[in-house]
């Protein structure tokens, strides 16, 4: 039976409405999180297509220079629309038969993006991209799945999930570029790479274990001989919680800065004088600072915290904010590695928190609300960039980065930490 917290108010309540679990000992507690990690190395090498190439092919296919990000900004706009689609979904059919179906959708965005710069047609090519951006709603779960399933180990599995695409960062942008002149049309090829590897993490997805066809579902009656269940808290109740609103904030702070110089930097940087070369490369370096601290960084939060790791990622940063008030290569290099590096620590320290706010019955009640709220900030980042794709724009850009970043470091560290009831005791 679930411990419970003090605070809970309905502690004392039993409901007969259920949500399956897994079971598991201390030892195969991240099994789940390492099946789920090569999901993620997929997603990264599809997604990275359109992170490194899309602000590019946006500006050669968009009537006007104002458009030019609208492609990127379709992604988590859709990605926004899909979240509760996705949570209900998962509690109809579980993690896996909605993780396959994910990524079956990321086939069909390949092949209508490639498609799209084939005949230079913009309006198809912002089809393309929203499509990715429901596969990028459908990959927010991973992570949530890899908690639900790890026990007290939940910040490590969140960790582990988001280490799964390091490779894939450092391969995929490279693999984007390299590929881009393999047809006569140039670009084509990388866009059917997103079709390749989506077809790949479906067939992956297809065969991840079978707890997760059950994990997350939402049953009516509970198992004769079950322990009963508390019932859920209210969406009231759960979000009045400092220690979920810090990991909000958190992570909405790290989408926003990262999207914002991400979807902003490669035209900037052409701006600046630099190359379309450059700007791939500042973009790949982006990549890499967004998953090269995966390895480490489960550690880091063991040793220093979620709140301590969250806040490193805000100062971080302010580093990159600090390095936009100047339009030399070196200093656009270090706005884009810093800020990837950033968001790394600010989004794994904010999930955690998040993962640790709430029980496992009342997953719908949190996950696609935090997930709604992120990715909005991702769009807010995204459509932001359109007017800030200038020399005095990123400055700009830069100055907003640190203000932001002060203000969420003093947010998250003013908020304790409470200990979850299923692992209490």
């Amino acid at each position: 039976m679930l411990a419970t917290r003090a605070e809970h108010p309905l502690a004392a309540r039993v409901t007969n409405v259920t949500t399956t679990t897994i079971t598991t000992d201390a030892a195969p507690h991240l099994r789940i999180a390492r099946r789920l990690a090569p999901a993620q190395a997929l997603y990264i090498f599809g997604s990275s297509v359109d992170l490194t190439l899309t602000g590019i092919v946006g500006a050669r296919l968009a009537p006007t220079t104002a458009l030019a990000t609208l492609p990127y900004s379709l992604i988590p706009i859709a990605a926004v629309a899909s979240t509760f689609l996705f949570s209900r979904l998962i509690g109809r059919v579980g993690y896996r038969a909605v993780f396959t179906g994910a990524a079956c959708v990321a086939v069909v965005a390949g092949i209508v993006s490639a498609l799209a710069v084939q005949l230079d047609v913009f309006w198809l090519f912002c089809v393309g991209t929203g499509l990715i951006g429901v596969y990028s709603a459908g990959a927010g779960y991973y992570r949530y799945a890899a908690a639900d399933a790890s026990g007290a180990q939940r910040a490590r599995a969140v960790t582990t999930v988001l280490a799964g695409g390091l490779i894939a960062a450092l391969l995929g942008p490279f693999l984007a570029t390299w590929v881009s002149g393999l047809l006569p049309v140039v670009f084509v090829a990388s866009y059917l790479l997103v079709a390749l590897f989506g077809a790949l993490a479906a067939v992956w997805n297809a065969l991840l274990p079978a707890e997760l066809a059950r994990q997350g579902r939402t049953v009516t009656a509970r198992p004769t001989g079950a322990a009963p269940q508390v019932a859920p808290r209210t969406r009231r109740v759960l979000w009045r919680q400092p220690l979920l609103l810090a990991g909000v904030a958190a992570t909405s702070f790290a989408a926003f800065s990262m999207t914002s110089m991400m979807t902003a930097g490669p035209i900037a940087g052409m701006a600046m004088g630099h190359s379309e070369a450059d700007a791939a490369f500042a973009v790949q370096l982006h990549m890499i600072g967004m998953f090269a601290p995966g390895f480490v960084i489960a550690r880091v939060i063991g040793r220093l915290g979620e709140r301590a790791v969250a806040i490193v990622g805000a100062m971080l940063v302010i580093v990159a904010g600090a390095a936009a008030s100047s339009t030399a290569e070196w200093a656009f290099l270090t706005s884009m590695f810093a800020v990837g590096v950033g968001w790394n620590l600010a989004f794994s320290g904010g999930s955690a928190l998040i993962t640790d706010a709430y029980l496992a019955s009342e997953r719908g009640r949190v996950q696609p609300v935090a997930e709604v709220i992120t990715n909005g900030f991702q769009v807010i980042g995204s459509l932001s960039a359109g007017v800030l794709a200038t020399v005095p724009g990123w400055r700009m850009l830069g100055i907003g980065l640190i203000v932001l970043s002060i203000v969420v470091s003093i947010g998250v560290a003013a908020v304790r930490r409470t200990v979850r009831a299923d692992t209490a005791g």
